[in-house]
Order: C-alpha cells, then sequence, then structure tokens
C-alpha cells in the first residue's frame, strides 16, 4: 500500500487559513493597528474618487435641430424633416436615422456604430447637412448641427399657453420677458423654445 506524503491544495489552503486566523490571535495589537491603516486609507482615498453622474465620453449620436416658428408639424414633416433624413441617411458608418417633427421645429437623431469616430461623422454629417439646404424652406433658422451629451439634455421643460394673449403676443413675452427672468436664476446655464408665432 501506498502513501501520499505531501499536502493537497484543500489541506494547503486550511493550513494557510489557520496560520493567519493563530498570528492574528497571537498578535491582536500588530492585527488591530493593520485593520486601522487600512481603513483609514480606505476613507482618505475613497472621499478623494472622482464621482460623476454622467461620464464625460463621447455617445455615438448627432443630433440636428431646425426652427421654423409658427410652422405646424405637418408642414415641417413634408418640407424640413423629411429632405433631412433623406440626405442625412449618406453619413458613413451611421446605423439609424430617425426624424419627428413638432410646432415650430424638426429634430433629427442619428446614430452611429460605438466604434465609429463622432468628430469624423459630424464632420461628414455636417456636409451632408449642407447639401440638403438647397430642399429647404427660405424661412427656417440655420440648422443646427450637435454631439449628443445626456448632461446636456433639458433638467425642465414647460408648455405656456394664455387665454388674453394671441399667438405672436405670447412668442414676445416669452422671448422678451420670461427668458431674461429665467437666464437670472443661479445655476440656469441655457434656455432654449420653439413654437409659437413670431412678428413679421
Amino acid at each position: 500500500m501506498s502513501s501520499d506524503s505531501g499536502h493537497s491544495p484543500k489541506n494547503s489552503n486550511t493550513l494557510s487559513h489557520r496560520s493567519l486566523s493563530s498570528w492574528s490571535i497571537r498578535r491582536p495589537l500588530s492585527t488591530l493597528a493593520i485593520t486601522s491603516v487600512v481603513i483609514v486609507l480606505g476613507v482618505l482615498f475613497a472621499g478623494r474618487l472622482p464621482v460623476d453622474l454622467l461620464p464625460n465620453v463621447d455617445y455615438p449620436h448627432i443630433r440636428v435641430v431646425v426652427n421654423y416658428p409658427g410652422v405646424t408639424p405637418e408642414i415641417i414633416e413634408e418640407q424640413v424633416t423629411r429632405p433631412l433624413e433623406r440626405n442625412l441617411s449618406a453619413t458613413e458608418n451611421l446605423n439609424e436615422i430617425h426624424g419627428r417633427a413638432s410646432e415650430g421645429r424638426s429634430y433629427i437623431e442619428m446614430y452611429f456604430d460605438l466604434d465609429a469616430d463622432i468628430d469624423q461623422a459630424l464632420q461628414d454629417a455636417s456636409r451632408q447637412l449642407d447639401r440638403a439646404r438647397t430642399e429647404l424652406p427660405d424661412g427656417i433658422d440655420p440648422p443646427r448641427l450637435m454631439k449628443m451629451d445626456p448632461a446636456l439634455d433639458p433638467i425642465f421643460e414647460l408648455a405656456i399657453t394664455s387665454d388674453v394673449r394671441d399667438e405672436i403676443e405670447l412668442y414676445e413675452w416669452v422671448d422678451q420677458q420670461l427668458m431674461p427672468q429665467l437666464l437670472s436664476i443661479s445655476g440656469v446655464g441655457a434656455i432654449d423654445f420653439a413654437g409659437g408665432k413670431e412678428r413679421e
């Protein structure tokens, strides 16, 4: 009958655990000191770790926004959104494109491959947008093309109506009175509004 004089991995682990436990029991002051140092260092460095709810990364998402004041969503869909979708769909590395129209505004959302160079995609989309401008109506505001970042999304949206002002008066009141007051509030970075009817 043969016997194995070596230690199995299980026995080795058991011995290691026992040795550590025995050392800790025999040297309580050393164990307490080491534990205290680890806790203090953990608390010290944990407070220095940068924390960002929305980290600074490049998202593969580009948005085009076109304002067309005083125009209904149906007209904007036909005259602005569809021509933009048709032209911007030729952008390289584009995965998806979605357009939507609202009162006085058109949005185009462009989504790219995760490994795409978003700066290069932005330049290519800008070239496609320049080609599309010949198909857009004269009354639109200059299209805005931007890389999307969730940190830039609005945190508060407000719809304003009035029973005493018509569309033109309400537009001027928001533009000339309400917006300056809101911009004066501490912490407000920017305000944008769409809809209404601008005086010609």
